[in-house]
């Protein structure tokens, strides 16, 4: 067709929008070739109406297609912009165009529409995500009782080893019965959360560190997280656990494998309370420091056929299976990821044992549990650590098998750093690493939660075509920057969109739902993502 020939056809659509006061939205997006038979389609434009300026719109006559937008008019001239949409090409051009009075008198059938993209927002879904609710929390649950020296010992941080040595000795002579206590961190949910509140919650056990020696279930690093996590919707605990030995190798193995006893009544306890606690017993994650942390770690992987040989030896040494101590809950459970901070294990060969993934964080300095591998306590002396401890895998080992075996796995190593990454040298608070930590088992649990996001994809052989893929996501809504939307699906979570080739950036975006369970409940969790668009021509 030729050039001059085009230009007459785009400025006669120009003309038709006199009688555009009363169209109608597009809401197939398809280019139509003959006349419509719905009535109310002014398709015949009759009549002394003039165009609104401002407004885009989808002019369409025979076969060719293009946007308008009259920019400015009055009883002599009629000026604007349009942009002509061209087979086989994804872009469309911008051109000025201006009209004279002549312009009312020239009408011609033709199809026309406002312009206007689906309807969009962001759906910005706070849920596990963002801190939003208010919180809670019950202090000093018993879930359950054992033989040990102690479960507490707080306020230890200015103390040298010498002094907290001492000081326990003086506990260690005999054992007692010992009371097993949480605190449990909760949302609160207010009349407007009534939907979310119905389905249960996802559960994140906490376990201090202090190894196996000292510290409490209110340890600065276990509230805060868990103040952050139920502020998200997580139901969130941090427990006490039995503490306490004689310095001798098998004493320390030992205390190391009640803790993991009373880790695991713990969660025994929880689950056989789910319904008490509105926990979706699906949804189960741990996480500790140092000491916790190996008993994290222990809890998801060990078996009783890789307990420490301190804790089989004669009748007088035997302190029975994993799940015999604490209480009398028989309740089975599956842990889906664990947070790993400064933690380590004896066999790395026990990871195979669950599909548990991992994200861990460990200073490549530590001198207190080993980054690669090697004996607890080195900073007081090699010699005593390997006469103490057995040899343990850090966090450095723990990612390499965990790969290997195929679990999800994340490693963040801090350069020059040692251990409890939360404090700074001197003891006082690294607020830089705590956020970073939080942040990052945030994100990491979310995806657990919520699975991966959605992405956006392009056809292969229809640039204009662009689509979500992916089995459980609905109510997607679309927006289009630097582009128009064409042809919208919602049935195949779709869009055509040809491009401004002028405009500064193309970009697409989506938000929708991404479902999931919870509780036994199908229920979706917002994700707002995007795709960025570069033009090859």
């Amino acid at each position: 067709m030729p050039t001059s020939l085009k230009l007459h056809i785009i400025l006669f659509l120009l003309l038709l929008l006199a009688g555009c006061k009363h169209s109608v939205t597009d809401t197939s997006g398809e280019a139509r070739t003959e006349p419509t038979d719905i009535p109310e389609l002014p398709y015949i434009l009759e009549g002394d109406y003039t165009p609104d300026t401002g407004i885009l719109y989808k002019v369409i006559v025979g076969h060719d297609t293009c946007f308008v937008m009259v920019d400015s008019i009055n009883d002599k001239q009629m000026y604007g912009h349009y942009y002509q949409l061209v087979d086989g090409s994804d872009c469309v051009e911008r051109k000025e165009f201006s009209q004279d009075i002549h312009w009312k008198s020239k009408r011609k059938e033709a199809l026309v529409y406002i312009y206007q993209e689906p309807e969009f927002h962001f759906i910005n879904d706070p849920l596990y995500r963002y801190p939003t609710y208010k919180t809670a929390v019950t202090r000093d649950i018993e879930y359950g009782q054992a033989l040990g020296y102690w479960t507490s010992m707080p306020g230890t941080e200015d103390e040298s080893y010498l002094e907290i040595l001492t000081d326990g000795l003086k506990k260690s002579f005999s054992r007692s019965t010992q009371s097993l206590t949480m605190d449990v961190y909760h949302p609160i949910f207010s009349d407007t959360d009534f939907s979310i509140s119905n389905y249960r919650q996802p559960l994140l056990m906490l376990i201090h560190g202090g190894g196996f020696y000292v510290g409490d279930k209110s340890d600065s690093l276990m509230s805060s997280l868990c103040r952050h996590f139920a502020s998200m919707g997580y139901i969130a605990v941090s427990i006490n656990y039995r503490l306490g030995f004689l310095p001798l190798k098998n004493e320390i193995a030992r205390t190391g494998y009640m803790a993991l006893q009373d880790a695991h009544a713990a969660m025994r306890y929880l689950v056989e309370h789910a319904d008490q606690f509105g926990i979706d017993t699906s949804m189960i994650f741990v996480g500790g420091a140092s000491a916790g942390s190996i008993t994290a770690l222990n809890l998801a992987f060990m078996r009783d056929e890789n307990r420490p040989k301190a804790v089989r030896g004669n009748v007088l040494q035997k302190l029975g299976t994993i799940d015999a101590s604490g209480n009398s809950c028989h309740a089975s459970f599956h842990i889906k990821a664990i947070a790993n901070m400064w933690g380590a294990v004896t066999n790395l060969n026990m990871l195979k044992n669950s599909q548990t993934d991992i994200i861990s964080f460990h200073g490549d300095a530590d001198q207190v549990v080993p980054y690669d591998n090697g004996f607890p306590f080195s900073d007081i002396s090699a010699k005593l650590g390997q006469r103490m401890f057995d040899r343990m895998y850090g966090s450095l080992q723990i990612d390499k098998r965990a790969r290997e075996i195929g679990l999800h796995s994340e490693l963040y190593t801090y350069e020059g750093e040692g251990h409890s990454l939360h404090h700074n040298r001197d003891g006082s608070w690294n607020q830089k690493n705590y956020l970073t930590i939080r942040n990052r088992m945030t994100s990491f649990f979310y995806k657990q939660v919520a699975g991966e996001d959605p992405v956006i994809e392009n056809d292969r052989d229809n640039p204009r075509l662009f689509y979500i893929d992916k089995e459980g996501v609905s109510e997607v809504q679309w927006r289009v920057e630097g582009g128009y939307i064409t042809k919208y699906e919602p049935l195949n979570r779709s869009i055509w969109v040809v491009w401004d080739s002028e405009a500064p950036r193309h970009r697409i975006y989506a938000s929708g739902l991404n479902t999931s369970i919870r509780g036994g409940d199908s229920q979706g969790h917002g994700f707002d993502i995007h795709k960025d668009i570069t033009l090859e021509n």
